[in-house]
């Protein structure tokens, strides 16, 4: 029999484990729920308002600027297995990043798309010189996952998936209506954020499967091998826009 003080210290002890266990289970839900956020949003924040080019930052925030954010999540950093050294690396890249962003705010439209695409260059530069190759990939991967077919709007995954001159304008048309229908779904919804929300993961669906339509079975195998394994978040999230679905119809037709 322990003493009394000592069992009162013992059902403290287990009182504090459970409720940093509940803490952490929370964390990370709340991560999961913030990117698969960013799932339904990047879209969204990459189609320009009507009459001006460009997005919110003057382009589209997919790419090396999207890895940036993702590599807040836990779980990514934890699928790529990163070491406390990249770890405190990347935080203050992310920060550095994060502050050269804001600072784009108040420029013009045309100027604020030239620095965006110079600095994407520079961003995929600092985050090799901090990733390994393997982790880069995998990382480009998960990005791309979140990204979803709207991705083969810019011409360099455009190019790798070997899509034509034809497809590429359907795709810009999809995404131009995608953005009309976003636009009257935040006017719309107002005040009521759930179903703002529902409503965009509604038009990413309609984009993936508008897009879809458009590839060849040649090309949606070289999508696949862009994404990889669907990346799939605890708390039963799983791949973004529809990756792990997709791959489920491509095994089920093969």
């Amino acid at each position: 029999m322990l003493p009394s003080n000592a069992l009162r210290l013992r059902d403290v002890a287990v009182k504090h484990k459970n409720l940093a266990r509940r803490c952490l289970t929370m964390v990370r839900r709340w991560m999961a729920v913030t990117v698969l956020t960013m799932a339904v949003l990047i879209p969204a924040m990459a189609q320009p308002p009507a009459g001006r080019p460009g997005g919110p930052f003057g382009g589209r925030l997919g790419g090396p600027m999207l890895m940036v954010g993702l590599l807040r999540s836990p779980q990514v950093q934890q699928e790529l297995k990163l070491t406390d050294q990249q770890r405190q690396q990347l935080e203050q890249l992310g920060e550095q990043w994060r502050e050269k962003m804001r600072g784009l705010r108040d420029l013009p439209p045309e100027e604020r798309r030239q620095k965006v695409q110079g600095m994407r260059a520079e961003v995929e530069k600092q985050l090799s010189q901090i990733l390994n190759e393997q982790q880069m990939k995998r990382l480009k991967q998960i990005a791309l996952q979140v990204e979803g077919y709207a991705a083969l709007e810019r011409p360099e995954i455009a190019d790798q998936v070997g899509l034509t001159k034809e497809q590429r304008q359907k795709i810009r048309d999809i995404l131009r209506q995608a953005g009309e229908k976003r636009r009257e779904a935040f006017q719309q919804g107002q005040g009521d954020r759930q179903a703002a929300f529902q409503r965009m993961r509604e038009i990413r669906q309609w984009v993936d499967g508008e897009i879809e339509k458009l590839l060849t079975a040649e090309q949606k195998k070289k999508w696949q091998e862009l994404v990889g394994a669907p990346f799939k978040f605890e708390g039963g999230f799983g791949g973004f826009g529809g990756a792990r679905q997709r791959a489920q119809r491509q095994r089920a037709r093969t």
